[in-house]
């Protein structure tokens, strides 16, 4: 039943990944746009993710991804009737603002909910088995939903699309209804008054920074991933821009590059183990950046729906790997009493500084036009891949030493 609400799950939010991009350029022909409502998705992350994941940790987990969907199913059924009214631009974009920022905050719980639920039904050896699974499935979404998104778009009404996102996380909770896991409250859960309860999330708090401070080894990782998600969150925008604007692709086109890109996401997900077990963490992480690097420089310089399509095949595949290795050397290296706390971290600040990348590359890409903002990153990439060999240098002569 967990398999079937990760389907759904992700059914719905790869069905909107695609089609709320293309509502929103086409609703105001202006990236700026994409940007901020991108933020909007991220931004809570980063202000809220902490006390949400000292919250989990003594929290139903299974409820929380029930009320999680059903929120969710809520927003997206407000967005089909706006959509569906044909109100004017100004109503519309203001409705996508507002659904975009209450789902962020919503996703907060259930993206936290999600990984520290597996570990009630999943055995540590299979962590890696089971993200990359997980992952499978949400890239094999991405591999088919743009296709039938691209054909769709332009015959189906979007708040038909809208309603049928919906529908997916209906579906999702349900799911999740009939599991029969043991994910009870945790440390007494959070009832007394008020207060009381703010201290114990503050305390939770504390302590997951705490932890991270003293493990090194888990710390380097957030600080350099969250680097990378920074210099790299506007691409994506930035990508549909140039395709959409420069390239003239349609609709179509766009979908079916889309979809290559899944492809490559979902390779990463079956080559991950082996690179796993091949290599240590640090050299994957850090031949990871380069080769983005390389393939994101690439696609800019090139013009054929091909050429854009395999290099962003390369990038996805990249990007699939780089998350599934920073969760699962995470899950191995943090104790689960501490794994909610500090995946909240992980979170809010992985997750979270997305808003600060979308709103730093959408200023250079409305500034400068989105190939030179792909370009720039690019320099930035480089100078971060040297910082992160810098660091593991150091952090791999103290080890030395201490043995």
């Amino acid at each position: 039943m967990y398999l079937l609400s990760v389907v759904s799950d992700n059914l719905g939010s790869s069905l909107m990944t695609f089609v709320l991009p293309l509502i929103v350029l086409d609703l105001t022909g202006s990236g700026i746009h994409l940007s901020i409502i991108s933020s909007f998705e991220t931004l809570p992350f980063l202000l809220l993710g902490l006390p949400f994941g000292a919250i989990v940790d003594r929290c139903d987990v299974r409820k929380v991804l029930i009320r999680s969907d059903a929120i969710r199913f809520g927003g997206y059924a407000l967005l089909a009737a706006v959509l569906s009214a044909r109100s004017n631009a100004t109503v519309t974009l203001i409705a996508i603002y507002l659904v975009t920022l209450v789902i962020g905050c919503t996703n907060v719980f259930s993206s936290v909910s999600e990984i520290t639920f597996i570990s009630y039904f999943v055995s540590k050896s299979d962590y890696s088995k089971m993200n990359s699974i997980v992952y499978g499935i949400q890239y094999t979404a991405g591999l088919l939903i743009p296709l039938a998104g691209g054909a769709l778009y332009s015959v189906v009404p979007m708040g038909l699309l809208a309603l049928i996102c919906a529908a997916c996380f209906l579906l999702s909770a349900g799911a999740i209804l009939l599991m029969r896991v043991g994910s009870s409250k945790g440390a007494g859960g959070l009832s007394g008054p008020v207060p009381a309860a703010v201290r114990t999330v503050i305390g939770d708090t504390q302590q997951g920074l705490s932890y991270l401070k003293t493990r090194r080894v888990v710390l380097y990782p957030l600080v350099l991933a969250a680097l990378f998600n920074v210099l790299t969150g506007n691409f994506q925008n930035d990508s549909l821009v140039i395709m959409r604007k420069s390239l003239s692709f349609t609709s179509g086109q766009v979908g079916l590059v889309m979809s290559v890109t899944a492809m490559g996401a979902l390779a990463g997900t079956f080559i991950v183990n082996l690179l796993n077990r091949s290599f240590k963490f640090e050299t994957v992480l850090i031949a990871n950046f380069l080769v983005q690097m390389c393939f994101r420089l690439l696609f800019v310089a090139f013009g054929n729906i091909f050429a854009v399509a395999g290099a962003l095949f390369v990038v996805d595949l990249c990007q699939s790997v780089l998350n599934i290795i920073i969760i699962t050397n995470r899950q191995n290296l943090v104790e689960t009493r501490y794994l909610g706390r500090v995946t909240s971290i992980y979170k809010a600040v992985l997750i979270g500084v997305n808003s600060l990348g979308f709103i730093y590359g959408g200023t250079l890409s409305n500034t400068f036009g989105p190939r030179n903002a792909v370009l720039w990153s690019g320099v930035e990439i480089l100078i971060l891949t040297m910082i992160g060999i810098g660091a593991y240098a150091h952090l791999n002569k103290e080890r030395t030493t201490d043995e």
